[in-house]
């Protein structure tokens, strides 16, 4: 009989823990942009689906998905805003805001800023 209990969870793999490190930065970055945010925009946040994500490439993107086209404009307004709010709260060189709503195809922006050497944006 062998002595392996297959109902065992096994033992977390380097990449898992991996994951695990980056779930736990993402969601940390995702509450600090929260916290930042005034009153009208978590607002308004809260309709939309949105998301962080860090690429290996050190982009750091944030992704807002409106449900409709009335918020798509008033989130399009304070666009700058966001992003700033956004840049202020990763570690990236690198940051991307995109905005869109699906149910419009001209409804889409995107903003990417790029700086290198720590000399700020030019």
């Amino acid at each position: 009989m062998s002595q392996d209990n297959p109902d065992q969870p096994s033992p977390l793999s380097p990449e898992d823990l991996a994951l695990a490190r980056e779930l736990t930065a993402v969601r940390e970055q995702r509450q600090h942009l929260y916290e930042k945010l005034d009153s009208s925009l978590k607002a308004l946040f809260s309709h939309c689906e949105w998301r962080i994500t860090s690429h290996k490439n050190g982009l750091t993107e944030l992704v807002v998905v409106c449900p409709n086209l009335t918020i798509y404009k008033r989130l399009y307004k304070r666009s700058e805003t966001i992003h700033n709010r956004f840049q202020e709260g990763v570690n990236a060189k690198h940051t991307r805001f995109q905005l869109s709503c699906p149910k419009s195809f001209k409804a889409f922006y995107e903003h990417e800023i790029e700086w290198g050497d720590g000399n700020g944006m030019d």
